[in-house]
């Protein structure tokens, strides 16, 4: 990776694709790599509403910044321009950095969005101590990954492809699914760099990762995560409360909105599972399959976490795929996210009956976009001009494009020739994320940077 930086920065236009924060997060991040400098004009243009860096935004640009020794231009809450100018570094060249950073957010904006921006600058740090990153916010924030995600999915996707160890621990959660109750929460974060996991700074370059050679193979086994209150979603049972939803007949008791929502993921996911080709599945076409069930009736389906939160406005599923080939595939849903969720008219249902309606929504809707993921009917396989046939990535669509700017540092002209005709990603299950990180990467490291 050329690491000489010219005199002029590179001008990044904020608004290009998808045009939101991802955008900056990524070019600060490889401008405090490579001591390239950047100018970011219209920064989050093609957003809605307040247009600019947030607070979180710029909690991750100042804390690259100290720790680089960059200069930061024009940068505060609302900038819809700013630049970035870190110190040259030689070819090869190791950063130092503190190995216990500390960051608070105002408010409770997404932790794992600010460790996004930090950790390929903290990959590359020369330390043999493990770097230890606390920040206080949000935990299970809207449009952002969660700490669960985070855990079952994203870390795990990081190791397989041969990132050094990383761990995080949830110290306490923050949601801002409910305004005016939002709840700040804290994670802390526990980084081997590539210098400490290489055992040296011969070691301190980042791994060759091509995802043309990973096959996503077939699901092996599915776990569910659940939060939500354990308050009744009946509050007086009565001689009609076997006809409302949250009512358990085997317990011949009412349920809590967790079990509620616990027994109808488990439900839905089975009943949807059923309709999917069975050579998704690791038990397709095995003995013992029942007819009923199809192959996805041998996949075990477990209930990964199941945790209460305080209040109705705290809710949240996760489904997670384990495949045959060591990935996770992952789609969740938080309460308040819905697109198009309705409110409820006045006088329309009972209590019950509407918040009941409103969890089989949420998890209905987690559950039609992990069905999705797995299997999109629309795309049919297709073959590139050398009759190879492109492929789905082994990854989900929200995991695919956080892996982008680690396949940018760690391509090798070397590596991209050993491995031409290994097969292709299908590029239509590139989200707009992904597009985006990739225009990013070939703006700051070259064109042939990603192949």
């Amino acid at each position: 990776m050329a690491e000489t930086r010219p005199t002029e920065p590179v001008r990044l236009d904020g608004r290009k694709l998808e045009g939101g924060g991802q955008l900056v997060r990524i070019a600060v991040a490889l401008s405090a790599l490579t001591g390239q400098s950047i100018a970011i004009d219209h920064i989050r243009g093609n957003r809605s509403g307040k247009k600019g860096l947030k607070a979180s935004h710029l909690a991750a640009l100042e804390t690259l910044a100290e720790l680089s020794g960059s200069r930061l231009v024009k940068a505060q809450v609302g900038s819809c321009a700013t630049e970035f100018h870190p110190p040259s570094y030689g070819q090869g060249e190791a950063r130092r950095t503190n190995t216990e950073i500390n960051i608070r957010l105002p408010t409770p904006g997404s932790v794992f969005l600010v460790f996004q921006a930090l950790y390929p600058y903290l990959l590359r740090s020369e330390t043999a101590d493990r770097i230890r990153v606390s920040i206080i916010g949000g935990t299970n924030v809207s449009s952002s990954p969660s700490y669960d995600y985070v855990s079952q999915v994203l870390i795990p996707n990081f190791a397989r492809v041969g990132l050094p160890p990383l761990s995080v621990s949830l110290e306490k959660r923050g949601w801002s699914s409910a305004p005016g109750q939002e709840q700040m929460g804290k994670v802390l974060f526990e980084i081997d760099s590539l210098w400490r996991a290489g055992g040296g700074p011969p070691s301190a370059v980042f791994p060759s990762i091509d995802l043309r050679r990973y096959q996503r193979g077939t699901i092996s086994q599915i776990d569910i995560t659940i939060l939500a209150p354990d308050d009744r979603l009946i509050a007086k049972p009565n001689r009609d409360a076997r006809r409302h939803h949250g009512y358990n007949a085997e317990t011949d008791q009412p349920e809590t909105v967790r079990e509620f929502m616990e027994r109808q993921a488990h439900r839905i996911l089975r009943k949807r599972l059923k309709d999917l080709p069975a050579d998704l599945f690791s038990a397709g076409g095995s003995e013992g399959v029942s007819p009923e069930t199809g192959a996805s009736g041998a996949v075990p389906i477990q209930t990964h976490t199941t945790e209460a939160t305080r209040r109705r406005s705290c809710l949240y599923v996760l489904i997670v795929a384990h495949t045959s080939t060591g990935f996770r595939i992952g789609r969740d849903a938080l309460y308040g996210s819905l697109k198009g969720e309705k409110k409820p008219k006045k006088r329309q249902r009972k209590p019950e009956e509407d918040m009941s309606r409103r969890l089989k929504d949420l998890v209905d809707e987690c559950v039609k976009n992990f069905i999705h993921e797995l299997n999109d009917p629309r795309l049919q396989p297709q073959k590139d001009a050398s009759g190879t046939v492109r492929h789905q990535p082994c990854v989900d669509e929200f995991m695919r494009d956080q892996l982008v700017v680690f396949e940018a540092l760690g391509r090798s002209s070397d590596a991209q020739e050993s491995r031409v005709g290994e097969g292709h990603e299908d590029e239509r299950y590139w989200s707009l994320h992904t597009q985006t990180a990739q225009w990013v990467c070939r703006e700051m490291l070259g064109e042939d940077c990603l192949g």
